[in-house]
């Protein structure tokens, strides 16, 4: 791509495509799901509302569902504003690819207007054509937020995403990419040492703490979800669902599977989370109330738990080998720093106020309203969970720090060090003088010169 009606026209059409696939994976299952239920009271139309209302959700749109029975069972008004990760995961990835080709074009602009402006227009039509008297979405946000997700994405992505490989070789860089690029690097470059010190040994050990603590904690819940296998299928059993049935309530369990997993890293730090108002689970305990029969509930602990609080041996683990293994990125930082104290800090502190922020900001993506009553309230709290990590991994990542950051040596054994190289010098030089003159002592056998007698006819004194 390089023209920028090129860009213009395979951006849009690229952007038409991406809108096609993610509401194609939510409607064609519950056109199948419709087809193989044969129930003459349902139109095709609530397949396609369910699958946009889906679709607007994703994005963070909120949907307002009145007073109706759900699954046999009278529920009251209530709002769903939760994102669904998994299926939120899949529309990311494809405005980042998107965004990735677009960097292979001289100009990015076009691409940009094009990309938003099919997305805006799909998000309207959905918003407006999805409107039902059970459930709607609202209207300014289903038609504002949609293409904001999306172009920020895309935008983001063609500015500092590697290219895609097209196969062609010595393509120009975008003018946007390079412009940007300058102005950063003039601004970085004027935060001070602190930017090119503290910061990128703090980011890779920060962001790897949270990445080795949601690993666990999707090892655990997988666990769990084994070890609980026959109340999953009893809770499956309970719901009297058809085969395709129950296979879409999967499908839909797994769109909310990374969801759960920030749940169980909530659950790692301490504080825990809620499944409903006034629920807690915690390492110290479960308090729950009535839930929905929904399978994944199974994977949730009961009860006390006797060793529950070795559960936060993980971030701190986790922090301890975060901080240790950035050892080599932080050679400059050791060099700034005279007293191992301070450089510790100076690692330590911004390591665990890196881990928090990313934390708070997966928190705040993860919670939210999942029903009526109770379920209005999901998640952990974002705050108090990202407060907790902060505390723990500043600890463990300063004692570590001490290995990682401490200078080689203090200034005073520099000096020493620095006069011994001096001295060794001299050491040597000296016995290069004496070697010379000895050289010339016995190789120069010729007698010396008298001296001529003076006009004066005095002799010069020897």
């Amino acid at each position: 791509m390089f023209s920028r009606r090129t860009t213009f026209f395979t951006t849009l059409l690229e952007a038409a495509l991406a809108v096609a696939v993610s509401l194609g994976v939510l409607l064609v299952p519950l056109t199948v799901l419709w087809v193989a239920e044969n129930n003459s009271t349902l139109d095709w139309m609530a397949s396609y509302r369910a699958s946009a209302d889906i679709w607007l959700a994703a994005h963070g749109v909120p949907i307002a569902i009145t007073e109706q029975t759900i699954a046999g069972v009278a529920a009251p008004a209530f709002l769903l504003q939760i994102l669904p990760l998994g299926f939120t995961a899949i529309i990311v990835g494809l405005a980042f690819r998107m965004g990735q080709r677009l960097a292979t074009s001289a100009v990015l602009w076009p691409g940009w207007v094009a990309g938003i402006g099919v997305y805006g227009a799909a998000s309207l039509l959905l918003t407006t054509s999805s409107k039902h008297a059970l459930a709607a979405a609202d209207a300014n946000i289903g038609v504002f937020l949609p293409p904001v997700l999306f172009g920020a994405v895309l935008i983001l992505s063609s500015l500092f995403a590697k290219p895609a490989d097209l196969g062609v070789t010595n393509l120009p860089t975008a003018r946007e990419r390079v412009l940007l690029q300058n102005w950063l690097r003039e601004r970085w470059e004027g935060l001070g040492w602190w930017a090119n010190v503290v910061a990128p040994p703090a980011l890779r050990a920060g962001t790897a703490v949270v990445v080795m603590l949601l690993g666990f904690a999707a090892l655990t819940l997988a666990l769990l979800l084994g070890f609980n296998w026959i109340e999953v299928i009893r809770l499956y059993e309970s719901m009297q669902l058809t085969l395709l049935g129950g296979i879409l309530l999967t499908v839909g369990q797994l769109a909310f599977l990374p969801n759960f997993v920030v749940y169980t890293a909530d659950w790692f730090t301490g504080v825990g989370f809620a499944i409903g108002t006034g629920s807690s689970v915690s390492p110290l305990g479960t308090n729950l109330g009535p839930l929905p029969s929904l399978p994944i509930f199974a994977a949730l602990p009961a009860g006390q738990l006797s060793v529950g609080i070795l559960a936060i041996l993980v971030p701190v683990v986790a922090a301890i080998v975060a901080t240790l293994s950035v050892k080599n990125h932080a050679a400059e930082l050791r060099f700034e720093f005279a007293s191992p104290l301070s450089a510790a800090l100076s690692l330590g502190i911004p390591v665990a106020l890196v881990a928090a922020l990313e934390f708070l900001f997966i928190n705040l993506l993860a919670r939210g309203a999942l029903g009526p009553g109770r379920l209005a309230e999901v998640g952990g709290n974002p705050l108090t969970n990202a407060a907790a990590l902060f505390a723990e991994v500043a600890v463990v990542a300063t004692i570590a720090a001490f290995y990682s950051a401490s200078p080689d040596a203090p200034d005073g054994h520099l000096l020493e060090r620095a006069k011994a190289s001096v001295a060794s010098v001299k050491n040597i030089a000296k016995p290069a003088a004496k070697t010379k003159a000895e050289a010339t002592d016995v190789y120069d056998t010729a007698p010396a010169a008298t001296p001529a007698p003076s006009a004066s006819g005095f002799e010069p004194e020897g």
